[in-house]
């Protein structure tokens, strides 16, 4: 386990099938990303994923912040969509071969 690395949920720990989907780490002032490429259903169905993703992030910003949970989505969605509308040029990434 890196220094750094946070706890797997106790749920996850007494469920035989539960599996990784993805882990983000920041090093260097990026970020880095492994996505589970074994993950069943399409792109559309990645949506579900950062749709939960948003809730649990928004959640915690309002929680921690203190401020009103409407007022976390919002900025969140505002800056997801700015982003979103110019992606970086400099973003990689593919599925690693089998050695």
């Amino acid at each position: 386990m890196h220094d750094n690395e946070l706890e797997i949920p106790a749920e996850v720990l007494t469920d035989p099938d539960g599996f990784e989907l993805m882990r983000l780490w920041a090093a260097h002032g990026e970020l880095h990303v492994t996505i589970n490429s074994n993950l069943e259903g399409g792109a559309e169905d990645f949506g579900e994923l950062l749709a939960d993703l948003f809730e649990h992030a928004s959640r915690m910003y309002s929680q921690r912040d203190g401020v009103p949970l409407a007022e976390c989505r919002q900025l969140m969605l505002d800056d997801f969509l700015q982003r979103t509308s110019s992606p970086k040029d400099s973003i990689e990434g593919s599925i690693p071969t089998e050695h």
